[in-house]
């Protein structure tokens, strides 16, 4: 430092880690996309930056998490179609269900569809390959990675042929029809590979394509309009991070009148911040300017001050409301009520209740129609010539109590439940399964309203282990008339 010359002298903070943009991340179709006709994406949009996103997201991967468990968590079951059933149906059940068993060796149908489910609002895009050799009977399927697929333009005319099942006359025909395909490209190795569309005429493996929304040709995830507040939510915290780490170190300036600070003393700055500073005392040295002649040395005598540049206080937990807003935001645009990714500080019974009633009506059995038919009953089903069968996410059980009281209450009242309806409550209570063989068919048919009139005892609590939930006393009551049912059995053996 020159004689008389100021000096800036930046005494930075620790540097956070920071969510680097689309531009700085790898990409592996880099230089192919001219050579092979492939459509880039949008900028910040490709499934790399978008997943960088969502790791980054303190909301997101819980929202994400929710679609997979609450969509295809409870298992797929198989339906006939209406009309149909074992007589007129039952060859095609046969081959579904061993379709179902035997489609991936590895990974099961429901683990295939979350891992689709997490493309898909991870990134916007998710794709299935089918992989038929030929003579085979049923494909195998495949979750594709999004970060190696890429599309090209719908140019390619091609004809596809599907069979559909008319419900009018139970009959199946065959339709026709002219479109323009995509192909698909995935980079495995160094190597591109070539896919075509599902049902159309070629050699190569086939992809079912799904994406969110319609604008584009590969989706954009339902969460991107709120991006900008996914990285603000992750800047405000890391905020705070350094805020703890590096302490509230206010802007100033720091005058020596008459001299300069040591090396020592420059050094010593620069360390103060964070938990180090806390509770000590600063001590800084300072030489003076020297005035005179070679044989009248003399210093001048030094001072120093520092002078604030602003008095503004940092707070603890800053931008609290606005990760807050965010979260809310981000929970708006997956349609999910709080209490389904942790947030259930504020619900009671009743709230809760109804909150998972409107995720089930309004987000996932929708989700798990629209998936099912767009793999299963309108593509992979027909061209194993199964019309019949459709196949279907199971839904959790979700009866409003009270609804549940007063329906069994109506019933049993009227005659109407017999004991044989009890014991498919038993067996979902108790979790396990009754033998109705065991029992006359006199006895199952007997309404339970007749029991109760010549044995009351049945409806009596039972102790002190009897508990308020009707179902739970339902299944108590199946329990005493089925050891009852056993007792006669043996009886009369």
């Amino acid at each position: 430092m020159s004689e008389g010359n100021a000096s800036w002298v930046p005494f930075a903070k620790e540097e956070g880690k920071h969510i680097p943009s689309s531009a700085q991340l790898p990409d592996a179709f880099d230089s192919l996309y001219d050579h092979h006709g492939l459509l880039p994406f949008e900028s910040g949009n490709d499934p790399t930056s978008c997943r960088l996103l969502v790791k980054n997201s303190n909301i997101i991967p819980q929202c994400i998490e929710a679609y997979k468990r609450n969509i295809a968590g409870h298992g797929i079951a198989l339906e006939y179609l209406p009309g149909e059933s074992d007589e007129t149906a039952k060859e095609e059940w046969n081959r579904a269900e061993r379709f179902l068993e035997t489609c991936n060796l590895e990974d099961n149908p429901e683990e295939i569809i979350g891992q689709l489910i997490e493309d898909l609002e991870s990134t916007g895009m998710a794709n299935m390959e089918v992989a038929w050799p030929a003579g085979s009977e049923f494909p195998t399927i495949f979750r594709m990675d999004p970060k190696y697929v890429r599309y090209t333009k719908e140019s390619n005319p091609a004809t596809i042929k599907r069979k559909r099942r008319i419900s009018s006359t139970k009959t199946v025909e065959e339709f026709t029809q002219q479109i323009y395909a995509r192909r698909y490209a995935m980079k495995r190795g160094t190597s591109v590979v070539w896919f075509r569309l599902f049902g159309t005429d070629g050699t190569e493996n086939q992809v079912i394509p799904l994406k969110v929304g319609n604008d584009g040709a590969y989706g954009e995830p339902r969460w991107f309009g709120n991006a900008p507040g996914v990285v603000g939510s992750r800047e405000a915290e890391e905020l705070n991070v350094s805020y703890f780490s590096n302490g509230r170190m206010l802007s100033m300036i720091l005058t020596v009148t008459n001299g300069r600070l040591t090396q020592q003393s420059m050094e010593l700055l620069s360390k103060v911040k964070g938990s180090q500073s806390q509770g000590g005392i600063l001590y800084l040295e300072a030489k003076g300017q020297e005035t005179g002649g070679p044989m009248d040395e003399k210093v001048e005598k030094v001072s120093i001050k520092m002078d604030k540049l602003n008095d503004l206080l940092q707070q603890d937990a800053l931008f609290l409301d606005y990760g807050k807003e965010k979260k809310a935001d981000i929970l708006s645009s997956f349609r999910l009520p709080p209490i389904l990714v942790g947030q259930s500080s504020d619900y009671n019974r009743a709230t809760a209740q109804a909150a998972l009633q409107f995720a089930e009506e309004q987000v996932f059995e929708p989700y798990r129609k629209w998936i099912m038919n767009e793999i299963f009953n309108k593509r992979l089903f027909p061209a194993m010539g199964i019309f019949r069968v459709k196949a279907v996410l199971r839904a959790p059980s979700i009866i409003d109590p009270a609804d549940r009281k007063a329906m069994l209450d109506f019933i049993a009242d009227r005659g109407i439940m017999l004991v044989r309806d009890l014991i498919p409550i038993a067996e979902d209570v108790l979790g396990t399964t009754i033998d109705e063989s065991k029992f006359s068919p006199e006895y199952l048919d007997t309404p339970i309203a007749q029991l109760a009139g010549s044995q009351p005892a049945i409806l009596d609590p039972e102790g002190q282990s009897d508990v308020d939930d009707l179902q739970e006393r339902v299944s108590i009551i199946a329990k005493r008339l089925l050891r009852k049912g056993s007792a006669e059995v043996g009886a009369h053996v």
